[in-house]
């Protein structure tokens, strides 16, 4: 076998040229799939350290009704909170509409959250200037406002984020300006690579202030979480109070109550499902690399017919001059699987980079490179093989 392995290394390195671009087709067949698998594993763990920030026993409550009757009270908040495995809730305000003018008086689309001074409940933000939201901003609905990171680029030109604390500016809701004072700098959620133009301003308010500008003044909302108690499982919840809601509002299908985690569960089976498609698109790069291969080691058998009458002639049997050929082709596909998942996940770091989350590497991407290159050389190198070990050794010594 040491024999057979040697030969097979020391024909392919007597055709280097062939040998690369017979590889050329593995290199790009494998090293897209692990791009696409190692970018991919790289976005389901951002969006996991994301929603682990959550906390898992949060449940989000959002109405799909847009009507004052389907919102949730203050009093629908207290009836949720007498049970007993309730830690705490909520309303929150999710995403009014608003505009601000920036440095070049240009109009900036603003997206408005009015959160609670026991937000960090339900997620973790992280402070990188001033103060979050406290309970006496919402007590007295101060005209305060919380920003991320990339506020100072839009608003100001600068790219230092600290430079908007203290900064006052008016903001457009509902036809109205209001004038907001930023007290706080939080890290951004936006991927770096989104160009500034693109990315609407972030702002966090005290619930009561966008509760008194933006909507009705009585502490409902469209948004609520209830927080349950890290001993007991959030899912065996949902449904209750969902029904609890439905009652007291005298209507069905209009709350969609679920757990944030099924929320990264579902993210991360579109991924797969994504992940799955593009690679099997990516793979008829491989299947068009393993015709390549079988047309080369035809090729190759056609060249060396003379040696292979020889070799039988000398006493080689059709088992040791398949071997050879199958080898051959095994040791060119593997090596150019494992190059190709070297590749793609250099591939993967530098567009990982570039959308600001870390591909990586699993154990399973690496059973599929060097199992998926390996299968290929086998199915691939079978026939020109068998139709070399099946040559006629006087025809053979004939060929020239």
């Amino acid at each position: 076998m040491n024999e057979t392995i040697k030969s097979a290394l020391s024909q392919l390195k007597s055709n280097k040229l062939r040998t690369f671009l017979t590889m050329l087709g593995m290199f790009i067949g494998i090293g897209a799939v692990i791009i696409i698998l190692s970018v991919g594993e790289g976005v389901k763990g951002y969006f996991d350290d994301e929603f682990s920030q959550l906390g898992k026993g949060t449940i989000e409550i959002k109405t799909t009704e847009s009507t004052r009757e389907s919102m949730i009270t203050v009093e629908d908040l207290e009836v949720l909170k007498e049970i007993p495995e309730v830690k705490t809730a909520m309303n929150f305000h999710d995403g009014y509409y608003a505009s601000a003018r920036d440095y070049k008086k240009n109009i900036k689309d603003a997206m408005l959250f009015g959160m609670t001074h026991n937000v960090n409940e339900i997620r973790s933000f992280k402070i990188l200037a001033g103060r979050m939201i406290s309970e006496a901003d919402v007590g007295l609905q101060n005209n305060v406002v919380v920003v991320d990171e990339n506020f100072s680029r839009i608003m100001y030109n600068r790219s230092n984020p600290n430079y908007a604390i203290g900064k006052t500016f008016d903001v457009n809701i509902s036809g109205e300006p209001q004038s907001f004072e930023v007290i706080g700098i939080v890290k951004s959620t936006v991927p770096s690579f989104v160009p500034v133009d693109m990315i609407p301003l972030i702002l966090y308010l005290p619930f009561s202030t966008v509760d008194r500008i933006a909507a009705y003044g009585d502490g409902r909302s469209y948004t609520s979480y209830v927080v349950i108690k890290d001993e007991y499982n959030a899912n065996d919840y949902t449904y209750p109070i969902e029904r609890i809601l439905e009652k007291r509002h005298g209507k069905k299908d209009i709350y969609n109550v679920s757990t944030l985690t099924s929320q990264v569960d579902q993210i991360n089976n579109i991924i797969n499902t994504l992940n799955i498609f593009v690679s099997l698109v990516a793979a008829v790069s491989l299947l068009v690399g393993g015709i390549g291969i079988m047309n080369i080691m035809l090729v190759t058998v056609r060249e060396r017919t003379r040696e292979i009458g020889i070799r039988k002639a000398l006493g080689a049997t059709d088992k040791q001059i398949l071997s050879q050929f199958l080898i051959e082709a095994l040791i060119l596909t593997v090596i150019g699987g494992i190059i190709g998942m070297i590749i793609g996940y250099l591939g993967g770091i530098l567009i990982g980079s570039l959308i600001t989350v870390t591909a990586r590497m699993t154990l399973g991407m690496v059973i599929f490179s060097v199992g998926t290159s390996s299968i290929i050389g086998l199915v691939f190198g079978v026939y020109p093989a068998y139709k070399a070990a099946k040559l006629d050794p006087i025809e053979a010594l004939r060929y020239e």
